[in-house]
């Protein structure tokens, strides 16, 4: 058997093993529930792994294995801080958003939103964010997707791109959150075997660990500085908000929405930390490898970082190696793109056609619909629009960010947040973030050297929605405050319908 015939036959066992996963979920499906949040049936080890293998994204295995090239450590700590915003999530929300799911029976964010605000508006507005943000994110991913689906098998971009975005939206259908979850650990425990496997491969390319850090540090001594190539300010600065970004982001926050119990909390942000980390290894390892010999001249440095992983893989490992690592970069950007199908569809319809008070029957045959329409949508971006593709892959992580920290994060802890505030903070970013995307890709803005819009725009909806709450305090959204913060002990299962908002 040769290395081509090897590497399909590997690529095809993977795809086939998810489609496997979704007609089994499939065969659960019975209600909404299960579609959209699993049936609340998880476990705490099948939860933390999925939890960090939908954050674990093509942008972290390879945006950051390239960063790491070009910036050296100072890009890891990016990386690093993931552990740190899952133990921060798992202990600020689990127990309160497991509890809220459990009372008032919601399974998205924007019941959440319901629930603390009881205000149409703002439910509207977060399901707009939502989808906008899903597209977003989704397009990155099937773009992503099409790209390793190429170099596995062989055939042009285009074709792989639909191919991949077939499969995961096949399974994601079939299966909703069920098989989105049970393909996430899959990919989950294939990313830290391929990162911990690839980090100690890439040891003896340069002659072991410490000859590659010799080289670098009599080379480019720089890369081995945090501060070498950005500023400290600049590196805290940014570490920062992605810790805040990944607590607001929806897919790490809808898996404590299928808790089967609050105690499944104990040690699950342990092990997606743990899990997490260990796939921060693959861009360590890759990333100083590559630079070590690129300074050395062994290797040519490709224009684009991203492309890092591919050169370094097709020069210096074995085809059977490349292919199982570009299968793990595959199983990443798939249990990302999963999730946000889900969510995605759940905003489309309950939750944005519920927000006019409109009540669909066979919900479940709608999620499923609403899934097809958001693969479809973000494959046709991904093919045929350009300026698009750059507009929503800019949108889409700060978009969840901005408008779920304020009204969610800090709306659960803070008595004073008011739905004036949610529905200000949610609109302000969400066209800022379009704004500021517009203006500097069609050159009327130049954006100082180190600036992010989609941090300035985070930052934003934070003060916004504190601001406008502290405006317009009323003793309604101060005593819904109240409800949901009573002890779990003392709360008794209540529906939240249209009419109790229509009445608010």
């Amino acid at each position: 058997m040769n290395s081509h015939t090897l590497i399909l036959l590997i690529t095809l066992v993977y795809l086939g093993l998810m489609l496997g996963i979704g007609l089994w979920a499939n065969t659960r499906m019975k209600s909404s529930k299960e579609f959209l949040v699993a049936g609340q049936s998880l476990g705490f080890f099948v939860m933390a792994i999925a939890s960090f293998s939908s954050i674990q994204s093509g942008w972290g295995m390879v945006g950051v294995t390239g960063t790491t090239a070009s910036w050296g450590l100072g890009a890891l700590m990016f990386a690093i801080a993931g552990p740190l915003a899952f133990a921060l999530t798992w202990f600020m929300l689990g127990g309160k958003l497991r509890a809220i799911a459990r009372r008032h029976q919601a399974f998205s964010i924007p019941d959440l939103i319901r629930v603390r605000y009881q205000n149409r508006s703002v439910t509207l507005w977060m399901s707009i964010a939502l989808v906008v943000g899903t597209v977003g994110y989704m397009t990155a991913q099937v773009v992503a997707a099409g790209f390793i689906t190429a170099l596995l098998l062989g055939i042009d971009f285009a074709t792989a791109l639909v191919i991949g975005a077939v499969i995961v939206g096949l399974y994601t259908v079939a299966g909703g959150m069920l098989a989105a979850v049970w393909t996430d650990l899959v990919q989950g425990l294939l990313m830290i075997a391929m990162s911990v496997g690839v980090f100690f491969l890439t040891l003896g390319i340069g002659g072991g660990w410490t000859a590659t850090l010799e080289t670098l540090n009599s080379a480019a001594p720089e890369v081995l500085q945090l501060d070498g190539v950005r500023s400290g300010a600049w590196i805290v600065a940014n570490t920062m908000m992605i810790i805040l970004g990944m607590i607001g982001q929806p897919q790490l926050i809808h898996k404590f929405l299928m808790l089967r119990s609050t105690r499944e909390l104990r040690w699950g942000a342990l092990i997606a930390s743990v899990g997490y980390g260990a796939t921060t290894l693959f861009s360590l390892g890759l990333g100083l490898a590559a630079r070590a010999e690129i300074v050395q001249g062994n290797m040519t440095e490709p224009s684009n970082p991203d492309d890092i992983v591919n050169s370094f893989l097709s020069q210096y490992m074995h085809p059977v190696v490349t292919a199982l690592a570009l299968t793990a970069l595959l199983a990443a950007i798939m249990s990302s793109a999963s999730s946000f199908i889900t969510i995605g569809a759940s905003a489309m319809t309950r939750d944005l056609l519920g927000s006019f008070g409109i009540t669909l029957n066979r919900e479940l045959r709608w999620n499923r619909i609403a899934s097809v329409v958001i693969v479809g949508l973000s494959v046709f971006v991904a093919l045929f629009l350009d300026q698009i593709i750059y507009l929503l892959g800019a949108i889409g992580w700060s978009a969840f960010a901005a408008a779920i920290l304020g009204p969610i994060v800090v709306g659960l802890y803070w008595r004073r947040g008011t739905g004036t505030g949610a529905l200000t903070a949610i609109i302000t970013s969400l066209l800022l973030n379009v704004g500021l995307t517009i203006v500097t890709k069609e050159g009327w803005w130049t954006p100082p050297t180190g600036f992010f819009s989609g941090h300035a725009v985070i930052a934003v909806g934070m003060v916004v929605y504190v601001a406008v709450s502290y405006l317009t305090q009323n003793r309604a959204d101060q005593t819904r405050f109240d409800a949901i913060a009573e002890p779990e002990a003392r709360q008794q299962p209540v529906q939240i319908t249209p009419d109790t908002e229509a009445r608010a």
